[in-house]
């Protein structure tokens, strides 16, 4: 088992991080970024409130810094807080929707899959990669959850062990996720595609 806490995060850093020394708390956060924003901006799909999520999670692990046992854990713990984020976020925002459904202009309120054309607008993705991005919206929070965490472990920036870690699963249990979660974005890519056929699919 590596005691690497991941690319390019030195245990020693964390540790001076840890133990308070502003410069490498610094360098700790900047080096941090792009793994929270990657995470945080593929679970809120583009949202404009992926700024403040990310800031929130930095804020989260600079408090929560003394509290890191070994440094070596760092990217695991880090990944954690940060789906701890993106869950309150989300129920923040059910909460919001079912206060809103009550006021009679709610209807013309942007739903939550418009930012999943957006993205799809904004990234003119390939047609497969498009229809992944399609088949999201019909995933449950916990699953878009899971797919960030995945995505990121697809292109090597993860470990299934930092996913497992961070949603609180064992390696077993994590790999039932994931493929469950595969299943459901054939499922929804089988969706797209019959809905965009041409002539229509009765």
């Amino acid at each position: 088992m590596s005691h690497h806490p991941g690319p390019g995060l030195d245990a020693a850093l964390v540790a001076d991080a840890r133990d308070g020394d502003p410069r490498a708390v610094e360098e700790l956060l900047s080096q941090s970024l792009p793994l929270i924003y990657n995470i945080v901006g593929r679970a809120l799909e583009g949202h404009s409130d992926v700024d403040d999520v990310v800031q929130e999670t930095l804020l989260r692990v600079v408090d929560r810094l003394d509290q890191l046992e070994q440094p070596e854990s760092y990217r695991s713990w880090m990944v954690a807080i940060t789906v701890r984020r993106i869950r309150d976020w989300i129920r923040a925002q059910q909460r919001s929707r079912e206060n809103l459904r009550s006021l009679p202009q709610a209807e013309h309120l942007p739903d939550a899959s418009d930012f999943a054309s957006l993205t799809i607008l904004r990234l003119n993705l390939t047609d497969q990669r498009r229809e992944v991005a399609e088949a999201t919206r019909w995933l449950d929070s916990d699953d878009r959850e899971l797919l960030s965490l995945w995505w990121l472990e697809e292109t090597g920036q993860l470990e299934r062990s930092e996913l497992a870690d961070a949603l609180g699963l064992s390696g077993r249990h994590a790999a039932m996720r994931v493929r469950r979660l595969k299943d459901q974005l054939a499922v929804g890519r089988g969706i797209v595609r019959a809905l965009a056929a041409q002539p229509a699919c009765p």
